[in-house]
């Protein structure tokens, strides 16, 4: 009698477990709707995955077909037949630098702008929103003609200088929401112990600001990387360009080189996928805590 009714007992506590697991209506929905959006988002990626591994005849003749035989050609021939090698180490020339320049410079203005004060730093403030709202077309031309009066045309210089102006004005509009979180009596304790301003705000309050940096490093970098209108602006034919341009450059008029375009699309989406796989909680974080502080 005793063990029928531990058996019961037992019954009873395992079948509330098991109902615990069954997914309801709506989270079946959900998951169906994020399967097909993953599937919608992967396709084109697996897509042009598959046809880096085949021929230019292959692709040609059958579009939607599968490969033969998986080989490593198309990746050698994209960097013996084109300039796709100078353009990924121009592209990481100029990631590299515009997002250290950046973290050296945008959240040291920020920290300027919010804890002076005065008409002059809120002047400043409006100077670096406005950067937001003036489209890049209308000032396109006159940066062209700028460069090339002081010979900094068809240079990375004159890509990272572009760049940096694009990005100051978010980064210093994400600092300074993120900075007016922050007490001020911490700082005050750095001045009585003699710190300056310099290096209060590089030991104090710079590692305060990690998490929005981890936030806006990702975001320059994916952009940075992925970015095809600038570098096509700015660097002219005599240049091998970046990534994106190189890519661009091997579409013709008549004949495309199909297969190595998609082997240098699969190229250039590692790295991005790659750092936001690696860096998706900081970015998580840092965007969270910096809408909480704003």
């Amino acid at each position: 009698m005793t063990v029928t009714r531990a058996h019961t007992t037992v019954g009873r506590a395992a079948k509330p477990a098991r109902e615990r697991k069954r997914w309801s209506t709506g989270e079946i929905v959900v998951m169906a709707v994020l399967a097909v959006l993953v599937l919608i988002v992967s396709a084109p990626v697996i897509y042009a995955l598959l046809n880096s591994f085949r021929s230019y005849a292959e692709i040609t003749q059958d579009p939607m077909g599968l490969p033969t035989s998986f080989t490593f050609d198309n990746y050698v021939q994209l960097f013996q037949q084109t300039d796709f090698g100078e353009a990924l180490v121009n592209t990481l020339i100029i990631t590299v630098t515009t997002v250290v320049l950046l973290v050296a410079i945008v959240p040291m203005a920020a920290y300027g702008i919010e804890r002076i004060g005065g008409r002059t730093s809120r002047f400043m403030y409006i100077l670096f929103i406005a950067g937001l709202m003036i489209p890049f077309q209308v000032r396109m031309i006159p940066l062209v003609q700028g460069f090339d009066d002081v010979g900094l045309y068809s240079t990375l210089t004159s890509v990272i200088l572009v760049h940096l102006g694009g990005a100051a004005s978010f980064g210093v509009l994400l600092y300074c929401s993120f900075i007016k979180g922050i007490p001020s009596e911490v700082e005050e304790a750095a001045y009585v112990d003699g710190a300056g301003r310099f290096r209060t705000f590089w030991s104090i309050v710079f590692p305060m600001l990690l998490p929005v940096t981890s936030a806006f490093v990702i975001i320059q970098a994916l952009g940075l990387w992925n970015d095809f209108f600038i570098p096509l602006v700015f660097l002219d034919s005599s240049s091998a360009g970046t990534i994106n341009v190189a890519i661009n450059r091997m579409v013709g008029l008549l004949t495309s080189q199909w297969q190595l375009i998609y082997t240098g699309a699969i190229l250039a989406i590692i790295p991005s996928v790659a750092i936001f796989a690696a860096f998706q909680r900081y970015f998580i974080k840092g965007m969270s805590i910096g809408a909480v502080k704003g």
